[in-house]
């Protein structure tokens, strides 16, 4: 009876951490079609150059509120609820966006998916670090992994697919698709630690506590940063090729390097025991240099490898802020990763929506300069939450 029961219980595991890893895996095969399609879309529904940025952030303006009410849902209903709830949002979303013809109507429909994207990336996230807290930056940073493979082979899909005549838009119904396979398969998901131990870990209200941290703050602020500068990278990469450079046959691969090159960054991270504030400050210090190659270099070649340089050493930069969020709450990541995921949404809507006013067509590449502004501050933010971290710790001691 042991040994079936071992048996069952490795098989639980394998099927939560796989379909986990799946359905992460899918929000950046999505995420990456969405960002290649981003032009497409403006043109098609004739909008300037400005609006580009209103496309990208009304998909992040709708992940910013949703995590608030359905992240503290988490302690009350579950998070296996919460992440049905969200994966149908993106399942509706998706469908509406294929067949609407109307900027109002695909607009609700991207802020739908947004709406299900954060909350189900964050709180499928909590449901690992929640039932294995000892192997939480692992599944972090795997499950990242994840994201990247599934956002570098996202562009490509999408090409041989519309190479192969299918209608750019009707790329939502593939997704739409895809994530109701997963939908099902998550519903075979079975968790011990479904509602986390919020309750019993305070009785005071959640958000004053969180918002009373300035620890949490710091962290909050830096994934705000960061996101900000990972979206507009890769949103404004297809109009930086085709409109700065004029070689729109570079975008794809560009924008494939970007999310690949988190990949091996992912892993390492995920494997390896570093110094992680020392890991942060140079990481991002060598995106900052990246960033500024970006700017004035004018050679595709060169361009292209700098892409997978951001991606690469971006890649480690969000496990590492959203695991020290899931530290300072063990037992009730569920409510924290989802309101770091708010923080994530608003840069994420944000600093694009900002580059959009700031570019022109010949003028691409100032997005990539209010990247670097954004870089520098975030690695300020960082220093100074590791340095009130630290005095936390002594005064416990």
């Amino acid at each position: 009876m042991k040994t079936t029961s071992s048996s069952v219980n490795r098989f639980q595991k394998a099927w939560l951490i796989g379909v986990s890893y799946a359905l992460i895996a899918m929000l950046g095969i999505y995420i990456s079609v969405y960002q290649l399609t981003i032009l497409s879309i403006s043109q098609y529904f004739r909008l300037a150059t400005v609006s580009m940025g209103f496309l990208i952030g009304i998909q992040h303006f709708g992940m910013v509120v949703p995590p608030l009410i359905l992240g503290v849902l988490c302690a009350k209903i579950g998070k296996r609820k919460v992440i049905t709830t969200a994966l149908a949002l993106i399942i509706v979303g998706t469908s509406i966006a294929a067949w609407s013809h109307k900027m109002w109507l695909f607009g609700i429909a991207v802020f739908f998916i947004g709406a299900g994207f954060s909350v189900s990336e964050a709180t499928l996230s909590a449901l690992m670090a929640d039932e294995y807290p000892n192997e939480s930056k692992r599944h972090l940073g795997f499950s990242q992994a994840a994201f990247s493979i599934g956002a570098l082979i996202g562009p490509f899909i999408a090409q041989w697919l519309i190479r192969t005549g299918l209608y750019f838009k009707d790329l939502f119904l593939v997704c739409a698709f895809m994530f109701s396979l997963l939908l099902a398969a998550f519903l075979f998901v079975r968790n011990q630690h479904d509602k986390g131990e919020l309750t019993s870990r305070t009785n005071r209200n959640y958000f004053k506590d969180f918002y009373g941290s300035k620890p949490l703050m710091l962290i909050g602020a830096a994934i705000f940063l960061y996101v900000g500068v990972e979206n507009t990278i890769a949103n404004y990469a297809d109009s930086f090729f085709e409109l700065a450079l004029e070689l729109p046959e570079y975008s794809a691969l560009a924008l494939g390097l970007f999310w690949g090159a988190m990949i091996p960054s992912r892993i390492l991270f995920g494997i390896l025991k570093v110094n992680e504030k020392m890991s942060f400050i140079v990481l991002s210090s060598i995106l900052f240099l990246s960033l500024i190659g970006l700017v004035l270099s004018n050679n595709p070649t060169i361009e292209t490898t700098l892409f997978a340089a951001c991606g690469f050493f971006c890649g480690p930069l969000w496990p590492m802020l959203m695991g020290k969020a899931a530290k300072e709450n063990v037992g009730s990541a569920g409510p924290a990763m989802n309101i770091m995921m708010s923080f994530s949404a608003m840069g994420g809507a944000v600093l694009p929506f900002l580059a959009g006013f700031a570019i022109t067509d010949q003028r691409i590449e100032l997005a990539y300069v209010i990247c670097m502004v954004a870089t520098l501050t975030m690695v300020v933010t960082y220093s100074v939450f590791s340095n009130k971290d630290v005095l936390k710790k002594t005064e416990k001691d």
